[in-house]
């Protein structure tokens, strides 16, 4: 029988049963303990009731993807989740978080969110960051959960999918999933002035039941750009997407200063959105400083 780990917390291990639909308690098999496989929150396994409440976890399916911090396995959606003022939009936090995502292979989604609080002198400049992230293939949506715009196209979105929330704090990732699911009540401390993020109150990583069909992680997701910590500085030219159209004279150009770079030539000919480069530029070289670093 197939069962979906909804809930990791040290070595208790949740899991529902689709067939049965119900969750019951799952305890790994000597060979996958023997192995040192490891089981996380997403992941599908195949199972063998031994107890009323109770089955053996035999396998672990093979994962299409991991986020690996906090651990979240077969992520079909990442929602990144900005705003346009309180907090200020970054694209600097957004273009890392984009890039992060193309690492760990996961669909990503951008949400503006509190359109509520941008002012209409402001909507233009919005507008034009809105086409640029769509014009580059990935999906935009606009809500605010104080006026209600918007959110019927998220729950749309979000429905049938594992889905994980990504975002600086104070973009209102967490309340965006009270609204969703209101009897959830999710578990996140205030901001802390010191570091200026969140603090989740527990260790455990718990998919929750969506009403609209689908799970949602109940984890702050990426709350901060840790791109450095796990990309190889060759592998980052490719997580910028549209530089991948581009040809360069070298096959592992860098795109910072050898001769006969498409994407540079790009850049100049305002074929590539110049800041956009100038938060690859940001990413290299943090990249390069933490390898050298070692």
């Amino acid at each position: 029988m197939k069962g979906l780990v909804i809930a990791r917390s040290g070595a208790r291990t949740e899991i529902w049963l689709p067939e049965q639909q119900k969750v019951v308690l799952g305890i790994p098999r000597g060979k996958l303990i023997k192995q040192g496989e490891r089981i996380y929150a997403g992941d599908w396994v195949q199972v063998r009731i031994v107890a009323p409440n109770e089955a053996a976890i035999d396998a672990i399916d093979e994962r299409k993807n991991l986020l690996p911090q906090p651990p979240v396995a077969n992520v079909d959606k990442l929602i990144i989740v900005v705003s346009w003022r309180e907090p200020e939009f970054s694209n600097l936090v957004l273009d890392g978080l984009l890039a992060q995502a193309e690492f760990f292979d996961l669909p990503a989604t951008i949400v503006f969110n509190k359109m509520d609080l941008v002012r209409k002198r402001d909507l233009p400049k919005l507008e034009s960051w809105i086409s640029l992230y769509e014009s580059i293939g990935y999906p935009v949506l606009k809500t605010s959960l104080k006026t209600g715009e918007g959110l019927d196209s998220l729950w749309e979105m979000m429905k049938g999918n594992l889905v994980v929330l990504a975002g600086p704090s104070g973009v209102g990732k967490s309340s965006i999933l009270n609204a969703l699911i209101p009897n959830a009540e999710l578990r996140t401390d205030e901001v802390s002035e010191k570091t200026g993020r969140g603090r989740h109150v527990t260790t455990e990583i718990r998919l929750l039941f969506n009403p609209y069909g689908g799970w949602v992680a109940d984890t702050p997701g990426f709350q901060r750009v840790d791109l450095p910590k796990w990309v190889a500085l060759e592998s980052l030219p490719v997580l910028y997407r549209e530089f991948k159209q581009f040809q360069c004279e070298f096959n592992n150009c860098s795109h910072t200063n050898e001769p006969g770079c498409g994407v540079r030539a790009a850049v100049e000919q305002n074929l590539i959105e110049p800041k956009r480069y100038q938060t690859y530029l940001y990413w290299w070289d943090a990249t390069k400083q933490i390898e050298e670093e070692g």
